[in-house]
């Protein structure tokens, strides 16, 4: 993944001296086609991470268009960096574009150890990719608005918590 670094010791150093709560975004590229089994294969990816971010303190939400999944975490640093390890290294997506990995005061998706949103609006993931891609090449900065327009489409497709 462009812009993410392997030396995890310095991840670790950097997160013990603000400590506190980050979100992290990502894209990919989903290595499944066909529709229902894109969404099927969503929804599993969301049950099993929720079954297990509750016990790291994670939060988040999964969706999916244009053949991409977006995700968002949030939590204690160290968490957010076990878990984006394991997904970069699980086989059912590709091209992982890393938006924004920050520290946050709250958390957006709380009591939600991992959300489905479902698919979002076309256009919105395959922007996001295809402008990562560009802003690598031309050695420019972030993509963190692109994050929060992810983020904010997510919001807006999920159910109120009861």
């Amino acid at each position: 993944v462009q812009g993410w670094s392997a030396d995890r010791a310095a991840q670790e150093a950097v997160l013990r001296g603000r400590g506190g709560l980050f979100a992290l975004s990502y894209v990919s590229r989903a290595m499944e086609r066909d529709s229902g089994s894109l969404h099927r294969v969503a929804r599993e990816i969301a049950d099993h991470a929720g079954a297990r971010n509750g016990s790291v303190s994670l939060t988040g939400a999964l969706c999916l268009g244009d053949g991409c999944f977006a995700q968002v975490l949030e939590g204690p640093g160290p968490a957010v960096l076990d878990t984006f390890d394991r997904i970069l290294l699980d086989p059912r997506h590709r091209d992982v574009r890393l938006l924004e990995f920050v520290p946050i005061a709250s958390r957006r998706f709380a009591g939600r150890s991992m959300a489905f949103s479902g698919e979002l609006a076309p256009g919105i993931l395959a922007g996001a990719a295809v402008e990562h891609r560009l802003m690598e090449r031309l050695g420019r900065g972030s993509v963190a608005h692109q994050a929060q327009v992810i983020a904010t489409a997510m919001e807006a497709g999920l159910r109120p918590i009861a």
